[in-house]
């Protein structure tokens, strides 16, 4: 029986010390969650065990099989040894990829998945910044050690006092091992699969325990990698039987609306005649808009501005999002996904046919997320990266060359083009390591974290590119759309809660606006193409999950969170778990959708229920089938 008792200490052990990098995760990453009272903590830590349970078995399978086979080989010395390696390293990757999230989760708001390492194989830049990030993250690197020498010890008292006893191979002995096999394996087939349910444990019962703000709490890394990994390709869905009550709900088939905007701009705005740029910040919270943005805040006075929202927390999703429409409504970014070479619709494809000249700029390394051969595929001619640059004086020793310099050579080299031309680029200097260049050392506002002296940086730059734009012929005749790839650290109340924590700035401005204009509307990444499309008037139809801001239409907000889908529409926030159920919140009286009120609006949350499954059988079935593009050539 001692080794069995030893077996199951040592399960155990590994239990607490992945429960010790959870309840860690909480403690680095306080502003991003949201914990209501010591049930909440409970509930949230009784759903960590449960998950963990079904971690560990899987990654220590090998050193449990061998600890409980009934077999005599087992009181071998080199036996026990080569189950005690299997179980130390089974361990310590358990602990290293939860470490490993306690610094990142804040980057994506969501575990690491399978579609991790597709997004570590896309650029060069990622071996370069590990010594940074271990330099930066030193305390998670001290948790670790501190961690293993606690497993050490107390893994050393375990096999001292539990010394596995002599065996004595007879009926006896087998009888009553067969047995313990039987027994301890079904409770860990049991662990593994996370109970008697239907259906084993998966990503989206964690919602079970709480919000979907806090799941990643209940989540562990080693779980989301092992049930995501090898995963590829999207399940069809068929929620509606028909192509008619399927669109009745959402059809991303989207056609210009024909209200009339002129009257905002001293002159009309038009296809083939206004040039369009898209400037996408690096992530860039609205809050930062509060204090440390004065050339960007002085900007948006003379702007049409709306309540942004980011679509995701990942770059690599959030330039699908704004510059083809599609936000991120799978586990896996499109880019680095099965479908990342489907036709889709983007600012340059939809214009080109108007004899737009179209380029894509990033000044990270070729290759970066993926963003080279992104843009090529949905149709911008030409990219500049790092390489393109070609000079590292510039480079800021982590991401790619510094925001001003880049943002200058992107005005050179925009007036070699011939008019009319659409062009995005995204900047970097505003990420972590937050690295400003050193003749720019101590002249912006240090703030209250760290990233706000970046921010100032960023924000010089844009004003440093806008000051050389305008000596260009080209200048009056521009849509400027700035926005973020996703929000980052913020501080104030509003930008914590639930939505909140994804609010970015969107910004339209023409040299011609008449004045500035804040439309108190919620406007989404998805939303930037069609809006934009509208406001120079483009005439037909395209693939779009937004809309135009400008339309009648009611705007809505979507996005997707370990599973749990969301629909905001007005006051509304609709929360979706496939084969689960649907509720309903209000979210301008329940910031953080704490008060279920479902039953008080049946048919409210019946039709954004259906909304949201006609969203994901639309984005699904049109990415599996390649109809994200509609050929307006052919017709």
């Amino acid at each position: 029986m001692k080794a069995h008792t030893s077996l199951i200490l040592k399960f155990l052990l590994t239990l607490v010390l992945l429960l010790i990098t959870q309840i860690a995760t909480l403690v680095f990453n306080t502003s991003v969650f949201s914990i209501d009272g010591v049930s909440d903590f409970l509930s949230i830590l009784l759903g960590a065990t449960r998950f963990g349970i079904s971690s560990i078995v899987v990654f220590l399978l090998p050193f449990l099989l061998l600890s409980l086979l009934p077999v005599k080989i087992r009181q071998n010395l080199y036996y026990r040894k080569i189950s005690n390696f299997f179980y130390i390293i089974g361990t310590n990757i358990i602990l290293i990829l939860n470490c490993i999230d306690i610094g990142y989760y804040k980057f994506t708001y969501k575990r690491i998945s399978y579609d991790f390492f597709n997004y570590l194989g896309v650029g060069g830049d990622f071996t370069e910044l590990i010594p940074q990030f271990a330099r930066d993250y030193w305390h998670i690197v001290i948790l670790f050690v501190a961690l293993n020498i606690l497993f050490y010890y107390l893994r050393e008292l375990i096999e001292k006092k539990y010394t596995p006893e002599l065996i004595i191979a007879n009926k006896k002995w087998y009888l009553k091992n067969i047995s313990l096999f039987i027994l301890l394996g079904g409770l860990f087939f049991l662990g593994q699969r996370g109970g008697f349910q239907l259906r084993p444990l998966s990503i989206v019962h964690a919602n079970y325990y709480t919000t979907s703000q806090n799941t990643a709490l209940v989540l562990n890394t080693p779980f989301t990698l092992y049930r995501t990994w090898g995963k590829k390709g999207l399940e069809p869905k068929q929620y509606f039987k028909t192509e008619a009550e399927l669109n009745s709900y959402f059809n991303p088939i989207y056609k210009t609306s024909v209200e009339s905007i002129d009257t905002l701009f001293n002159s009309p705005l038009e296809v083939g005649k206004t040039n369009v740029i898209v400037i996408i910040l690096e992530s860039f919270s609205e809050e930062y808009l509060n204090g440390y943005t004065p050339f960007l805040s002085e900007l948006a006075n003379k702007s049409i501005v709306f309540n942004g929202y980011a679509n995701g927390k990942r770059s690599i999703d959030g330039i699908p999002a704004i510059l083809s429409s599609l936000p991120i409504l799978s586990d896996e970014s499109f880019i680095t996904s099965q479908y990342g070479n489907n036709n889709l619709s983007s600012f340059a494809s939809l214009l080109k046919p108007y004899n737009y000249k179209t380029s894509f700029f990033h000044g990270g390394y070729n290759g970066t997320m993926g963003f080279d051969a992104y843009s090529k595929n949905v149709g911008y001619d030409d990219y500049y990266g790092r390489k393109e640059y070609n000079n590292d004086k510039d480079y800021d020793g982590n991401w790619g060359i510094f925001d001003e310099p880049f943002l200058q050579y992107m005005v050179k080299e925009l007036d070699h083009y011939k008019e009319p031309f659409t062009s995005a680029v995204f900047t970097l200097s505003s990420h972590h390591p937050y690295t400003i260049p050193p003749q720019h050392k101590g002249r912006f506002p240090k703030g209250t974290m760290v990233v706000h002296e970046t921010v100032g940086y960023a924000d010089y730059a844009l004003k440093k590119f806008f000051e050389k734009a305008q000596t260009k012929p080209w200048f009056k005749n521009t849509l400027f759309i700035i926005t973020a790839d996703h929000s980052a650290a913020t501080q104030e109340p509003e930008f914590k809660t639930l939505l909140g924590q994804f609010r970015i700035p969107v910004i339209f401005y023409h040299p011609s606006l008449k004045q500035g204009v804040k439309i108190n509307q919620n406007l989404q990444q998805a939303d930037i193409l069609p809006t934009a499309m509208g406001l120079i008037k483009y005439p037909k139809p395209f693939i779009s999950f937004g809309q135009n801001a400008f339309s009648k239409e009611e705007g809505s907000y979507i996005l997707s969170i370990s599973g749990e889908y969301m629909l905001l529409q007005g006051d509304y926030l609709c929360k979706y778990l496939e084969g689960i159920g649907s509720r309903l919140y209000n979210i301008k009286e329940d910031v953080n959708a704490k008060k279920e009120i479902g039953k008080k609006h049946p048919e409210l949350l019946n039709k954004m229920t259906r909304k949201i499954e006609a969203i994901i059988q639309q984005y699904n079935n049109r990415l599996i089938e390649n109809k994200l593009f509609i050929d307006n050539e052919k017709k």
